[in-house]
């Protein structure tokens, strides 16, 4: 709680701006061995690539759809929502 604002009631904060700031020195990369790193033409061949898709998948459920044979549960899907928002009571 602050007791009061100005000169004539200095508190934590007015003593904190008043000293001086000594800037840090600064630091260089960490190397950390124990993190690997790919190489960059892997990383760029997996960026390029994209990510991985089920053709036939999509397929069947846009066919699915078209006839009007695709299942939809609106409170499964309601509830998975709210699931991934709210945290979990049971944890």
């Amino acid at each position: 709680m602050i007791n009061g604002v100005g000169q004539t009631s200095p508190t934590r904060i007015g003593r904190v701006k008043d000293e001086t700031v000594k800037p840090l020195a600064p630091t260089g990369p960490v190397d950390s061995p124990s993190v690997p790193v790919a190489a960059p033409s892997l990383v760029a061949a997996l960026a390029e690539a994209g990510p991985p898709v089920n053709s036939e998948k999509i397929a069947a459920i846009r066919q699915a759809i078209a006839a009007g044979q695709y299942p939809i549960d609106a409170k499964a899907i309601a509830a998975k929502m709210i699931a991934l928002d709210l945290p979990s009571s049971s944890t």
